[in-house]
C-alpha cells in the first residue's frame, strides 16, 4: 500500500515510520511511503507557503499554488486525496478497516498555520478527516495516525495475523479485556502510595487466567469486556451487550471482589449490574 503525505515536516513522518512493526514494513516494502514538501514549489527566495488572511484574523493561511503543485506532482499516484482538518468525519477503527482495502494510494494533506486557502480543498480534496475534537499545530500527528492504523490490517505488518481482532473496538466495538503477565503476584510493601491503601494490598492475578481452560477464560474475558467498556465508554454498550451480561451471570459469581478491583472494575459498577439498572 502507498502513502503519500504532503507535508513542510518531512523530517517528522518519515523520521517516525522507521521505527515498531511500520517500519518493519517499510523495510520489507509492505508499505511505500512518500513525502512531498509544498516549499519545493515556491520561486521566492524565502521558499514562502503562506500569507496574511483576507478580511484579517489570527495566523496565517497556506497558499494554494504550492499545495497544488505538490499535489500534481505525484500524477497518477495521488489516488484519494485526503485533508486532515477538524471539519472533517472523526477517524475510527471501522474507517482503517475500510481504507486498507482501498484499490489506490491514499494522499495526506497537512496543513500548518492558522489553516489552509478553501479554494485547494474545494478543488483537490477528496475528503477530511479529523482524528479528534482538539487542535494540533499541524496535520502531520493526524497523517501520522491514520497510517499506524491503516496498515496494521495488511497482511503481515502484525507479527500475530490475529492481534488486530482483539483490540479494543474490533470485537463488537467494544473496549478490550484486561490484560495480566508475571508475576502472578504483586506485592506492594513498602511501597509508597498516593492516599490509597488497596493499593499497597498485594495483588494477584485472578485464578480463572491460570486455569489453562481456555474456553472458560475466552468466556471471561468477554464478559470484562462487555463490563470495563460499559464503565468506561457507556456509549459503545448496546442493548444486545447488557442482555449477553445478563446471560452471562454465571461466570461473574466466580470473581471476588479482588478480582474484580484488579480486573480494573469498579464498585459502583459491580453494583450496577447487580441491580434492577442491568
Amino acid at each position: 500500500m502507498r502513502f503519500n503525505v504532503i507535508t513542510l515536516f518531512p523530517e517528522l513522518i518519515e523520521g517516525t515510520l522507521r521505527h515498531g512493526v511500520v517500519g518493519q514494513a517499510l523495510k520489507r516494502e509492505d508499505i511505500q511511503l512518500h513525502t512531498v514538501n509544498p516549499r519545493s514549489f515556491t520561486a521566492d527566495i524565502h521558499h514562502t507557503v503562506d500569507d496574511r488572511p483576507y478580511g484579517g484574523g489570527d495566523g496565517m493561511v497556506m497558499l494554494y499554488s504550492p499545495l497544488r503543485q505538490a499535489l500534481e506532482s505525484l500524477g497518477d499516484q495521488a489516488g484519494h486525496r485526503v485533508m486532515l482538518s477538524a471539519h472533517g468525519k472523526k477517524w475510527s477503527d471501522s474507517m482503517a478497516r475500510t481504507w486498507v482495502t482501498k484499490d489506490q494510494p491514499i494522499t495526506l494533506i497537512c496543513g500548518r498555520y492558522g489553516g489552509v486557502d478553501q479554494r485547494f480543498i474545494n478543488d483537490c480534496i477528496d475528503e477530511e478527516v479529523s482524528i479528534g475534537d482538539y487542535i494540533l499545530s499541524g496535520g502531520e500527528l493526524g497523517a501520522l495516525v491514520l497510517i499506524d492504523s491503516i496498515s496494521r490490517f495488511l497482511p503481515g505488518v502484525l507479527g500475530n495475523e490475529i492481534s488486530h481482532s482483539k483490540d479494543s473496538f474490533s470485537d463488537d466495538g467494544l473496549l478490550e479485556a484486561p490484560l495480566f503477565t508475571r508475576p502472578q503476584r504483586i506485592d506492594y510493601s513498602g511501597v509508597e502510595s498516593a492516599g490509597d491503601n488497596a493499593k499497597t494490598q498485594p495483588r494477584r492475578v485472578p485464578s480463572v487466567f491460570l486455569s489453562g481452560d481456555h474456553a472458560r477464560i475466552n468466556s471471561i474475558r468477554r464478559v470484562l469486556s462487555i463490563l470495563l467498556t460499559l464503565q468506561k465508554r457507556p456509549d459503545l454498550v448496546t442493548s444486545t451487550h447488557l442482555l449477553e451480561l445478563k446471560k452471562s451471570a454465571v461466570f461473574l459469581k466466580d470473581f471476588s471482589i479482588e478480582d474484580y478491583s484488579v480486573c480494573g472494575i469498579t464498585a459502583e459498577t459491580i453494583s450496577q449490574i447487580s441491580g434492577a439498572n442491568l
